[in-house]
């Protein structure tokens, strides 16, 4: 079981830096993470109700340790595309005051939850088998309102809120980090304008790596007399996009499990598929 989760737990944590890197505004990459992590969520879930933890001690593990990690991605990306979605477009203080208020609301979710983060913060085990085991209610550490909405047969009393503990101390971070780009006159993410006669690239980073890659081995451009940099940069011009660190892409997709080319993949797939049509242009 814990094999297991922690497998599914690795494969997101790998796309997620995937999105990471390939998409620059954050509403966007917070909806292809939430996303992902949903994908990724269900398949762990379904593993967990039709297995059986091999004793108490792998039960309280998963639900204190393992589950809350996949929740608290959930948590954190739904709390950024919320803040950023609802962020006025007004004046440095304007947006100052907005974060110094979201800060504020964390300082008081803190201090509301004070005596279960400190019991989980300082490595506390004694009520383990009472909070991270399921259908067992006995104690209240201010237990959410929707506990017994939720689904038993996946969920204890307090991994929620070790989830919650985890995101919202990232969360934190992202806010600060806000704030300290917004002192220093830093832009966190920049939208260019977009001419009427330049041509954007709406793939992922990802894709347009692969495809420099497919280009260089192809000897496609000067008849092979042109490096993979030169490439890059190229298109980087062309399609008025970064692409970064080409070479840690190369190696991630390098070291897929499946469908290493998958991009090329598709884009063959797809046009077969219109050759197949009778009527195209």
């Amino acid at each position: 079981m814990l094999k297991f989760s922690r497998k599914v737990l690795s494969e997101l944590e790998e796309e997620l830096n995937t999105i990471f890197f390939d998409y620059d505004n954050p509403i966007i990459m917070c909806e292809k993470s939430i996303e992902t992590i949903v994908k990724h969520f269900k398949i762990l879930k379904s593993f967990v109700l039709e297995n059986e933890f091999e004793n108490e001690k792998d039960e309280i593990h998963f639900f204190k340790i393992i589950k809350p990690k996949f929740t608290s991605k959930l948590i954190y990306f739904k709390k950024v595309r919320k803040l950023e979605t609802r962020k006025p477009l007004g004046s440095k203080r304007i947006q100052r005051e907005y974060l110094d208020s979201e800060l504020n609301k964390l300082n008081i979710n803190f201090t509301e939850n004070i005596e279960f983060y400190n019991y989980y913060r300082l490595g506390g085990e004694f009520i383990d088998s009472k909070i991270f085991i399921r259908n067992n209610a006995e104690i209240n550490y201010n237990l959410e309102t929707f506990y017994h909405e939720l689904d038993h047969r996946f969920s204890t009393t307090h991994d929620y809120k070790v989830a919650s503990i985890l995101a919202n101390e990232i969360f934190q971070k992202y806010i600060e980090n806000k704030i300290r780009n917004l002192n220093e006159n830093i832009s966190p993410y920049m939208v260019p304008v977009v001419d009427f006669k330049t041509l954007k690239w709406t793939e992922s980073k990802t894709a347009l790596i692969e495809t420099v890659y497919a280009l260089h081995t192809q000897k496609a451009f000067n008849h092979g007399k042109v490096g993979i940099v030169e490439i890059a940069k190229y298109l980087e011009k062309v399609f008025d996009i970064e692409l970064g660190d080409i070479y840690r892409v190369f190696n991630e997709i390098k070291n897929r499990k499946i469908n290493k080319t998958k991009f090329l993949d598709t884009l063959s797939e797809n046009l077969n598929k219109r050759f197949d049509e009778q009527d195209w242009k």
